[in-house]
């Protein structure tokens, strides 16, 4: 009866270790998502006051051999909304590229979440590590998916 049971215990083990790649995966992309869509609507809603008490004087004492002339509060405000849009967008993808991943559904749809959320960037870079490790898992356990 012992032996029984431990065949049974490994072939779970085996079978749970099988098809967890997805799931991990799964996790790590709506995590990289949901971190940047909160890093790029933050930056996307700096008010004009922010902008020019901090963004403009550190780029204007970085280097002095630059002028910042023609860079104003609200050109730095559309750059920031523009890039915001872009990183939602990216983001967005790679949340669906994780729920893809959860149903083990779509291979290609997940994958192209995890390749956009390495756009994503999110804050110090997290999200395009996160996205990197799930993309590799997804890429792993490619034959799971439907």
């Amino acid at each position: 009866m012992g032996d029984i049971s431990n065949n049974h215990i490994e072939s779970y083990n085996e079978h749970s270790k099988r098809k967890s790649k997805p799931f991990i995966a799964g996790i790590l992309f709506i995590t990289a998502g949901s971190i940047s869509i909160l890093m790029w609507i933050g930056l996307a809603s700096i008010n004009l006051a922010f902008i020019e008490s901090t963004i403009l004087i550190e780029l204007q004492s970085i280097s002095a051999e630059y002028t910042f002339d023609n860079l104003s509060p609200e050109s730095i405000k559309e750059l920031l909304i523009i890039c915001g849009s872009i990183g939602f967008f990216f983001s967005i993808f790679t949340i669906l590229g994780g729920i893809m991943s959860f149903k083990k559904q779509f291979w290609k749809m997940t994958l192209l979440g995890g390749i956009l959320g390495l756009f994503s960037i999110g804050p110090l870079f997290i999200s395009s590590i996160l996205s990197a490790i799930g993309l590799l898992l997804v890429f792993i356990s490619r034959k799971e998916f439907n």
